[in-house]
């Protein structure tokens, strides 16, 4: 977990730090930012702090930068700018084309090699995955690494080396390759002192602690060196979590040891070989500059090996070279290479091993916790990631805003929920699977103790699930199970997007906009305001009117450049007016808590802003039926009068008390949202069935919700609604009060609401052959092209089966001259383009 207890308070740490500090008068540093650990994270970090004209910069090392006890030293050196997630892609581009320019500039040989990338398919599977990647290509800005679908006699063109009758095709990224990242390391560095930052090796902690009086850091180094700094960042890879040991921090993150070796054929490769990886068997392999080959791969899920005494007792600084090989391990992987490559099948083999420190999903950790805390540690990819991300943190170090949208590697996104042994256990399924990009329900460490009290239940009538931030969030309910009819109604499968199950989301739509169903809402993220200040803080992070009590209110928070940080939904509901209730999505709770308390320690509200999604819980009912059951529930009224569109109602429901708040925004359909103490919910479930059966209830899923928003034309946060945007670009300029004279981002929105956009987003309809095939329905990213034209106007943010129009339906970016009756075509990544046009006005009238 990822919890500060800062031990500087009280006590002997504090006595002792204190009978420290007055001895080192003679030896202190003032600094922006301060960070720990210079292998190629951190050294890229201050490197770009010092673009942006921060000199007061430290850069320290505990031993001597890049020595082979650390992890840079034992890097492949890939630098791979092809990745699913498709806004994790400009950080690795911007990687490439800084390492292009990095040997030049600083003068230190960096190496780099850019012959591109293979991505080997070997079955249809995994060429069909590919086929849907090239899919979901850039819509306006291109990757400076163009990726293309190879043939399998273009594969082998470029990689001769290569086994023409194991390959279907390949994935290939050309600009790419591998950089030597020793080399990259030093350059950092060099970087760094030309840009006026200072180096310090052999600079070990003796502690650290917070001046909350001064807010900044006090470094105390074992020479007796004092540092003042404001920043303090952690990037000491493998060494991370013993930083954090100094500030009272626990990383969530493992040790883990990496079988590689050096291989010598007996004819050197070909002068320009691509770096080849196989998705499959989970290998790597590259040429190095002396004629041979570099191997690497990632064991099967029982050989993986964590160095858990490490993590409890701390890293030796031995690190690296203390790590024996044990090549057996990747047996499997190297006989596949074999197969697949002939000539490394009498290649000597040099065995080698290193560790490196990893998150429980495979993103770093980057970003601040608190109090100028920031985390930049944790990388499976620190060498394809390290430009971009040291960018992207010194950015947002320097702006106080992130630049771009990238929670995926939050630093705090994993709370108290994420234990010791979900973090080994996810860590490890995800080591091992770490090059399968397939969208497959993964279940290493699930379900964590993150589950409503209504998750067995669920699960009882035939739920599958998703993972969100640590929650089990149920996707789709299989219609043999809940309506207990033959099983060839709905076929079993544990992924939705399969073909098969569309009979069964139909089925459940239907029994919802027909008459009712319930959904599980407890997985989204709640942050509870109140105090006497509560009403102020909320006017000024807020962009748009808070509501009155009683009611419901969607609001927005900007950064200070007036993009959107946040689409919330804000509930007012205590009678002493000092009490809000903020409703996000999980995997930006962590952002938003940490930008409100931010946001009240500037202007010093006498507010708290907690998170309470672990013990307050919410169920939804939703259709025409809703009313009913709700009425049977309670001696309150629940007529239109009584209880209002937008507005919320302490009540009690059967056995339960709960706030109950009544909003179609997402859904167009009669909805209450009922929230209520996480103990009460199998009561709340049981007493709302009770009831409902006999209107037709039934469970529903977010599956069936995304289709009744889109059909709504309601916009998301992730899909349409972003960090990369603004309120006025996308279409919700009304949710912003220009006429308010304070509010976060308010001199930048003025501005933006004066452009004019070359883009808007747009809803679309497509052509559909019957039976529909899942996979063949737009469901993020694709690119849009007019129809006879490569050009393209357009990209899809999300999409779905709509049953209410028997076709499918996406919203989309597309490009402002754009018009309705053009014909549009999408490639999904099927032998077949979609075509579709635009959708001028939602297709039912949602209830008000």
């Amino acid at each position: 977990m990822l919890r500060t207890h800062i031990r500087g308070a009280s006590g002997a740490f504090r006595t002792r730090a204190h009978t420290i500090l007055q001895h080192r008068e003679a030896s202190t540093h003032h600094a922006f930012a301060v960070v720990l650990g210079s292998g190629v994270a951190g050294s890229s970090l201050t490197y770009h702090l010092t673009k942006r004209g921060i000199k007061d910069v430290l850069l320290l090392d505990k031993g001597a930068s890049g020595t082979a006890a650390a992890t840079s030293f034992h890097s492949p050196g890939l630098v791979s700018a092809s990745h699913p997630a498709h806004r994790y892609k400009p950080i690795l581009a911007y990687s490439v084309e800084l390492y292009k320019k990095l040997e030049e500039e600083t003068g230190e040989k960096v190496h780099f090699e850019r012959p591109g990338t293979i991505r080997l398919a070997t079955n249809q599977t995994r060429l069909d995955e590919f086929k849907r990647y090239i899919a979901r290509d850039y819509y306006k800005e291109g990757d400076v690494c163009k990726t293309e679908l190879l043939s399998p006699e273009q594969v082998i063109d470029k990689a001769s080396v290569l086994n023409k009758e194991r390959i279907l095709g390949g994935l290939y990224t050309s600009d790419d390759g591998y950089v030597n990242a020793k080399g990259l390391n030093r350059a950092f560095i060099a970087g760094t002192e030309k840009g006026g930052g200072k180096v310090l090796d052999e600079a070990i902690p003796e502690f650290i602690r917070y001046d909350r009086e001064k807010s900044e850091w006090l470094v105390g180094l074992k020479d007796g060196t004092l540092i003042h700094t404001k920043n303090l960042v952690n990037a000491g890879g493998i060494w991370a979590n013993d930083i954090a040991r100094l500030t009272g921090h626990s990383l969530p993150v493992v040790i883990a040891e990496h079988q590689y070796a050096v291989l010598t054929p007996k004819e050197s490769p070909p002068n320009v070989l691509p770096a080849l990886i196989d998705h499959d068997s989970t290998f790597y392999v590259r040429k190095t500059s002396d004629g041979k080959y570099l191997f690497g791969g990632f064991e099967s899920i029982d050989k993986v090996v964590f160095r858990e005494d490490w993590i409890k007792s701390g890293v030796p600084k031995g690190g690296s070279k203390l790590i024996e090989p044990h090549f057996y391990k990747l047996d499997e992987a190297f006989e596949e290479a074999k197969s697949l490559i002939p000539a490394l099948r009498d290649a000597e083999v040099e065995a080698k091993a290193a560790v490196f420190s990893m998150s429980p999903d495979g993103y770093p950790l980057v970003g601040p916790y608190e109090k100028n805390y920031w985390l930049s540690t944790g990388f499976l990819d620190g060498v394809s990631s390290a430009g971009g991300i040291g960018r992207y943190l010194a950015d947002w170090m320097v702006d106080g805003e992130p630049p771009s949208e990238l929670f995926d590697t939050d630093a705090s996104r994993y709370d108290i929920w994420a234990d010791r042994k979900f973090i080994v256990e996810k860590s490890r399924e995800t080591y091992s699977m770490y090059y399968n990009w397939s969208y497959t329900n993964r279940r290493g460490a699930r379900p964590t103790e993150r589950v409503s009290g209504i998750y067995g239940r669920l699960k009882r009538d035939g739920g599958h699930f998703g993972y969100r931030n640590g929650w089990e969030v149920s996707n789709h309910f299989n219609v043999a199970q809940q309506f207990r009819l033959e099983d060839n109604v709905a076929p079993d499968a544990t992924d939705f997007h399969f073909q098969g199950t569309l009979p069964s989301l139909i089925r459940e739509y239907e029994m919802v906009t027909n008459k009712c169903g319930l959904i599980d809402l407890s997985w989204k993220g709640k942050i509870e305001v109140k105090g006497k200040d509560a009403s102020e803080l909320m006017e000024y992070a807020m962009a748009g009117p808070v509501p009155a009590l009683g009611k419901i209110g969607s609001g927005l928070m900007l950064t200070r450049k007036g993009r959107l940080l946040a689409p919330l939904k804000i509930f007012h509901y205590d009678s002493a007016r000092s009490q809000f209730m903020v409703l996000t999505e999980p995997e930006r709770e962590s952002r938003d808590l940490y930008w409100l308390r931010r946001a009240a320690a500037e202007k010093k509200f006498d507010v708290q802003v907690n998170p309470v999604s672990h013990y307050l819980a919410s169920l939804a009912l939703v259709g025409p039926n809703s009313r009913a059951i709700l009425q049977e529930l309670t001696k309150s009224d629940v007529s239109d009068t009584g209880f209002p569109m937008r507005s919320t109602r302490l009540m009690r429901l059967g056995p339960v008390s709960t706030v109950a708040a009544r909003s179609s925004t997402t859904t167009g359909q009669l909805s209450y949202e009922i929230f209520h103490n996480r103990a009460d919910s199998a009561k709340l479930y049981d007493a709302i069935f009770g009831i409902g059966r006999q209107h037709g209830i039934v469970n529903f899923g977010q599956t069936t919700l995304n289709m009744m928003r889109l059909e709504h034309g309601y916009k998301i946060w992730g899909r349409e609604l972003t960090l990369d945007t603004n309120p006025f670009e996308s279409g919700i300029g009304n949710l912003v009060d220009l006429e308010r004279k304070e509010f976060i981002g308010r001199e930048a929105a003025v501005q933006l609401s004066k452009q004019k956009y070359n883009r808007r987003l747009a809803l679309i309809t497509f052509d559909a052959q019957m039976p529909i095939d899942v996979r063949a329905i737009p469901s993020g990213m694709e690119v849009l092209r007019r129809e006879g034209s490569d050009e393209r106007v357009g990209q899809i943010t999300s999409g779905c089966y709509s049953v209410r129009l028997q076709c499918p339906l996406a919203f989309a970016w597309v490009d402002a001259d754009v018009m309705p009756n053009e014909t549009l075509t999408v490639d999904v990544g099927t032998l077949k383009s979609l075509k579709g046009t635009i959708l001028e006005h939602i297709p039912h009238s949602p209830i008000h």
